[in-house]
């Protein structure tokens, strides 16, 4: 089986993952399976580890344009998939690269591809039949309940001491520690955090972020999709 972590850019794919690798190695000792986290796999090859019913292989991966639908592969498969605000998608993108007024991922047209690609991961990714939706305003409020709800979908036992460890092993807190780790130590594969992971995850960030342009450079681009999902466009007139 494969579980593939597969949310948008900077939406909580990461709490998603590490609360999944916490889970199924939790509940490793008590059946036959294996878990496996390599840092890289071969699209090729997914089809393979998902047809295993033995270990199971943990991947994480952002949408690209590249990609085929026939790589990744609905049998044996689970898929977790976060959204958020595309506004605060582009702003913590701009944060994480610190990229400045002028850079080619700044203005209208910098900040039009990033959603582009985006919409398109989220159209690509909500075809998978075996998914697990998550709404990063919500799930990084309530991580126990985050918890809970991803046990369920990867049918893992999971009593109230287990929730609360594994909400303390992904706090906000624990998280800094492990950026300071990463400059000494590199990347834990099981933990997938990077040097410059936090910039800022609170919702709303955006307004200190983008310009008034890139803000309705992203609302024009993704209007519909925000509607549909329950942000609201500000700089767009309502809808009768």
């Amino acid at each position: 089986m494969i579980v593939v972590v597969c949310g948008q850019h900077r939406s909580g794919s990461t709490l998603t993952w590490q609360v999944a690798h916490e889970l199924l190695t939790s509940a490793q000792s008590e059946s036959a399976q294996s878990v496996s986290a390599p840092l890289s796999t071969p699209r090729e090859n997914l089809q393979l580890h998902a047809l295993d019913p033995v270990d199971v292989r943990m991947v994480k991966v952002h949408f690209s344009p590249a990609m085929k639908k026939k790589d990744f592969p609905q049998r044996g498969a689970r898929y977790i998939y976060t959204y958020r605000d595309p506004r605060d998608v582009a702003a913590s993108l701009i944060r994480k690269g610190r990229y400045q007024p002028g850079h080619e991922k700044r203005g209208v047209e910098g900040v039009t591809a990033m959603i582009h690609r985006e919409l398109r991961g989220d159209a690509f990714w909500r075809t998978r039949e075996t998914l697990w939706i998550g709404r990063y305003e919500e799930l990084a409020q309530d991580v126990p309940a985050l918890v809970r709800s991803l046990a369920e979908f990867l049918s893992v036992p999971v009593d109230e001491d287990s929730v609360r460890r594994i909400s303390d092993f992904v706090s906000v807190d624990r998280q800094r520690e492990r950026v300071a780790d990463v400059r000494d130590f590199g990347v834990d594969p099981s933990l997938r955090i990077t040097s410059n992971h936090i910039t800022d995850g609170q919702e709303g960030a955006w307004r200190a972020t983008l310009t008034s342009e890139e803000v309705t450079a992203i609302e024009v681009t993704a209007a519909d999709w925000m509607r549909a999902h329950g942000y609201v466009c500000e700089t767009l007139p309502p809808q009768p």
